[in-house]
């Protein structure tokens, strides 16, 4: 019998992901090997609202790959797995936002994009309709980099953290996780913890979060989530606030609340938490990631953003939101 590996997953989205057939791979699709490096500047492309970028397994590729800040492995679709025809590995147990489940794990012979790159890995390996991509890069491979999501000129920049994060807002991230979770942030004027997850596409606040408000909050319908697993769970839409993120403010903040696994997970069950996802970090003009030097960087959009319309793509339930 094989031993399972223990990995948590995190992707998800405000609806099932589309589905996204096998056959979108195929020789025609599969790109000859580069002559020189992928730039580390990558365009960002969309699938389910979460970012994506060229990653190439090996030799072949680039492939879309959603960037994943909150899952602890990077992930390979079944569909691609199959086509590259990449050795079985082990079985894991895998930890996403519904709780554990048993998946089998493939032999990646490297993983790169831009500057990125890893050694020889087993990822567990999941429908694509489920993934909403080819694959997940996870942060067993942005271990050591600095991420920066530049969401008004729309590319992302993956390189070694040589410098400290910089932007209008700094944070230290806590030690003791690969996630990147702050805790200078606050919810009805009470501290809570702030995990910043890429491969959600809702924030997530938990029970302990929700029993600061002073009054429930309204529901403007109910928000179905599908996990990379396939699975799925629903809660109610809300808008609250102020929430404030070091010195940004969120009046109007639009997110469900649920005592979802991950939170005991990080240590949070108990203390007031929040899944930060990427309908919230898309209000930011920039976020920088640094893996390295554990710290987090927003800068504050030079535009004004469209609130109406962010609300109607993170669930289209509701209006007003807000930012200051």
């Amino acid at each position: 019998m094989r031993g399972f590996i223990s990995l948590l997953a995190l992707g998800i989205g405000a609806l099932a992901a589309p589905s996204l057939p096998a056959q979108q791979i195929s020789p025609a699709s599969l790109p000859a090997p580069a002559a020189t490096p992928v730039p580390d500047t990558l365009r960002l492309g969309e699938r389910t609202d979460r970012m994506t970028v060229p990653v190439s397994i090996g030799p072949h590729g680039p492939f879309p790959f959603i960037v994943d800040t909150g899952a602890e492995r990077s992930i390979m679709s079944r569909e691609l797995a199959g086509y590259l025809k990449l050795a079985p590995g082990g079985d894991a147990r895998l930890f996403d936002f519904t709780g554990p489940a048993e998946v089998s794990t493939v032999k990646i012979p490297s993983l790169s994009a831009g500057s990125l790159g890893t050694p020889a890995m087993e990822a567990p390996q999941l429908l694509m309709a489920n993934i909403g991509a080819a694959g997940v890069l996870g942060i067993d491979a942005l271990q050591g980099q600095k991420v920066v999501l530049d969401f008004e000129r729309r590319r992302m920049t993956l390189k070694p953290a040589r410098r400290h994060a910089s932007g209008d807002i700094v944070m230290p991230a806590q030690p003791g996780t690969g996630q990147l979770i702050v805790t200078q942030a606050s919810y009805e004027g009470k501290p809570i913890a702030v995990v910043i997850d890429t491969g959600s596409w809702l924030s997530v606040g938990n029970g302990a979060m929700l029993r600061l408000l002073k009054r429930a909050p309204k529901s403007y319908g109910r928000a179905v989530m599908t996990s990379v697993t396939g699975r799925s769970f629903s809660a109610d839409f809300v808008v609250v606030g102020p929430i404030r993120i070091g010195t940004a403010r969120f009046d109007n903040f639009g997110m469900v609340f649920a005592d979802v696994p991950p939170f005991a997970r990080f240590g949070l069950a108990d203390r007031p938490a929040l899944i930060l996802g990427m309908s919230s970090l898309k209000l930011f003009g920039r976020v920088e990631l640094d893996f390295a030097n554990r710290e987090v960087a927003f800068t504050l959009p030079r535009a004004q953003i469209d609130f109406h319309e962010v609300c109607r793509s993170a669930a289209a339930v509701c209006n007003n939101f807000g930012m200051r």
